[in-house]
């Protein structure tokens, strides 16, 4: 009642219910709901079925004119192949089940991309993912006067890298970056994970580290920050917990045998005014190379001049990208989550598949700045929470009637489990469709396929209906 249906008032169900689902066939959970109801329900015969009799009238009231349904006769003679091959179509080799047809036609599962479907040449509707992925490109591994830095390419990493790169690259640093995520990397570093209750995203900074091991690297830099960046749209701006802590795990979690220098410092890049005594305070320590307070000041405040660059950058593109889906007509899917959400490892593609439904992609980050600070039932006190609630308001409040959101949520994440019911009643308040995917370590999109192709359906008979009326 409470966790499902979500409710927050029982005595708002009223005196008369009617349960359904094949949950409600176990006698012990019925007679729990009634005694937490404090009255008798009423639970069909075929309370089990009720959702696929519902199916099957939605599926009379929008069927066509002609049934595409196989007869006795070609049910009969049916035959069909099934072979498994691996696509090298791109860089996620996808294992693809190809289900080869009598007639000649084909059907192909286990693919992330459209490539073993519509070929290499389709061309995908505009992205903010891509674009950011672009961005984040600009900075890669480099050599410098002095020591190498090791940049774990995950969590915060996909958001502050161009903080991070510049401020050590202005100072003489070489850089070295773990690189994009993948399953293997990820069993490189599984046995040093203390908690696989932890979500899948700090999980794989186990890998990242390992890595950069591999590699050689001697000194890898992944602060503590128990803060974001202020953008006044919340009651304050913390990190996630596991962002802001998760350092502390990865120094415990490797071996004292580890050639690996790991710097953990604990510092507060919201606080431009004093970060260069601490950052200084901090290379003067880890490193024998004296450097100044004026190099120190300088090198940081090109830092910042960088991320706020980088910001920028991305609401400028997204400006652009929902200009150009309204002057087309064409739907817009807001994908809200987390700056570590853009790891391909982590997303599994659901971004590309998307705009090859025929959507525009945006990203909660690059709305934000049409938006004040929302309205909430709860406290707003996390930064990357906060603009997903900036997101869902913005979907409510442009005009656009072709705008959806769909949140993407982790499946050890505690702090969306608040989240996701704020950004739901925000949503629901003005009548707008909710849409949930839970990812991690799913290898099979064909659920979350399903439920975003329900999503564009429900969305466009919603409209007909508003257009109607």
């Amino acid at each position: 009642m409470y966790k499902v249906i979500r409710v927050k008032d029982k005595e708002a169900l009223g005196k008369h219910i009617i349960v359904q689902g094949g949950t409600f066939l176990n006698d012990s959970v019925l007679r729990a709901f009634e005694k937490e109801l404090e009255h008798e329900v009423i639970r069909p015969q075929l309370s089990g079925l009720m959702g696929a009799y519902g199916a099957a009238l939605y599926a009379l009231d929008h069927k066509k004119d002609e049934s595409t349904l196989l007869d006795l006769d070609q049910l009969k003679s049916f035959v069909h192949k099934v072979s498994a091959t691996t696509c090298h179509g791109c860089t996620n080799h996808c294992r693809l089940t190809i289900n080869t047809f009598a007639d000649g036609q084909r059907f192909i599962g286990g693919n992330q991309c459209d490539r073993p479907v519509r070929g290499a040449n389709h061309e995908n509707l505009p992205s903010m993912f891509e674009f950011k992925k672009q961005l984040l490109d600009q900075y890669g591994s480099c050599s410098g006067k002095y020591e190498t830095i090791g940049l774990m390419m995950g969590l915060n990493m996909y958001e502050l890298l161009p903080f991070w790169h510049t401020l050590f690259t202005e100072l003489g640093f070489g850089i070295e970056l773990s690189g994009k995520s993948n399953k293997k990397m990820y069993h490189e570093g599984q046995h040093t994970i203390p908690s696989d209750t932890v979500c899948y995203p700090a999980k794989l900074m186990h890998g990242h580290l390992k890595l950069l091991e591999s590699k050689g690297i001697k000194h890898v830099f992944y602060p503590c920050l128990s803060y974001n960046f202020d953008e006044d749209k919340s009651d304050n701006h913390y990190n996630c917990p596991i962002v802001a802590y998760y350092p502390e795990v990865l120094h415990n979690a490797f071996s004292e045998e580890s050639e690996i220098h790991f710097m953990y410092p604990y510092l507060g890049i919201h606080r431009r005014k004093d970060l260069p005594k601490h950052v200084r305070e901090f290379l003067n320590r880890e490193f024998d190379h004296d450097f100044s307070k004026k190099d120190v000041s300088m090198a940081v405040e090109k830092a910042y001049k960088r991320y706020e660059e980088h910001l920028e950058a991305i609401r400028k593109e997204g400006d652009r990208l929902y200009k150009y889906a309204v002057e087309h007509d064409l739907p817009i899917i807001v994908l809200c989550g987390r700056p570590y959400h853009l790891d391909e490892e982590i997303n599994h593609g659901i971004d590309k598949f998307i705009t090859q439904e025929g959507a525009v992609l945006l990203s909660e980050d690059s709305l934000g700045h049409h938006t004040q600070k929302t309205d909430t039932d709860v406290l707003n006190q996390w930064t990357y929470h906060a603009r997903l609630y900036s997101a869902a308001d913005f979907v409510n409040t442009c005009g656009y009637d072709k705008i959806n959101l769909v949140q993407l949520v982790s499946f050890g994440c505690g702090l969306d489990a608040i989240t996701t019911d704020e950004v739901r009643a925000i949503l629901e308040e003005h009548g707008k469709i909710y849409t949930q995917i839970k990812i991690d370590e799913i290898t099979n999109l064909g659920a979350v396929k399903i439920r975003l192709r329900s999503l564009f359906a429900a969305a466009q008979e919603k409209r007909g209906k508003e257009h109607v009326r």
